[in-house]
C-alpha cells in the first residue's frame, strides 16, 4: 500500500510539532526578560545555551559560517511559543527559529518579533515592545532563593499586569 501525499503531509506536520515541542520542554533558562508593548501586551523571553551553527549571507552573497551557543524561547501574548537560535546580524541580537518561521530581534531595550509572511516572501512584524523586567540566572536563583522570598521578582509572572512597587502605589509624598 502506497501512502498518499495528504498522509505524508500530516505525518510531517506532526513530527515537526513534536520536535518543536521537545525543544521547549528541555529548555533551561539562564536568564529571562519580559517586554511590554503600547497595548499593554507582554512577551516572555527565556535565554538559554545550546551549540548552533548557521550561515550568514553578507553583502554580495558571500556566505560565512556562524557558530553560537545562544538561544531563546519566546512566548507571545496569545500563548504561541517558539525557540530561536542566535544568528549573525548587523542590526542587533537576532534569533531565528529552526524552520525560519519566526525571528526575534533584540536591539538595546527594544524587542521585535516577526513571522514569515504567508506567501513566504519576507516577514511581518507581529510584536514590538520595550524591556520592562529582567531576572538573571533564574535557575541558580531557584536553587538558592533568599530565605522567605520568591526567586521571581514581584510582578514578573504570567498573572502580572506589569512591575509593581512592593510598598504600594507611589504618591507625590513618597
Amino acid at each position: 500500500m502506497r501512502p498518499n501525499m495528504k498522509s505524508i503531509h500530516i505525518l510531517a506536520v506532526a513530527a515537526t510539532a513534536l520536535l518543536a515541542g521537545c525543544a521547549t520542554w528541555t529548555f533551561e533558562p539562564t536568564r529571562s526578560s519580559k517586554f511590554v508593548n503600547e497595548r499593554n501586551e507582554y512577551i516572555l523571553v527565556d535565554y538559554g545555551i545550546e551549540e548552533h551553527e548557521s550561515t550568514f549571507i553578507g553583502p554580495g552573497g558571500v556566505k560565512m559560517p556562524f557558530r553560537s551557543k545562544l538561544k531563546v524561547r519566546v512566548e507571545m501574548p496569545d500563548g504561541t511559543r517558539f525557540v530561536a537560535y542566535h544568528n549573525m546580524s548587523t542590526e542587533g541580537r537576532l534569533y531565528v527559529s529552526g524552520n525560519e518561521r519566526w525571528k526575534f530581534l533584540e536591539k538595546g531595550v527594544a524587542a521585535y518579533v516577526a513571522e514569515r509572511a504567508p506567501d513566504g516572501k519576507g516577514y511581518l512584524l507581529r510584536y514590538q515592545g520595550t524591556l520592562c523586567a529582567s531576572i538573571h540566572n533564574p535557575k541558580n536563583d531557584r536553587k538558592h532563593p533568599p530565605s522567605g522570598s520568591s526567586s521571581t521578582p514581584h510582578g514578573f509572572g504570567h498573572e502580572s499586569t506589569g512591575p509593581r512597587d512592593s510598598d504600594g502605589p507611589r504618591t507625590r509624598d513618597n
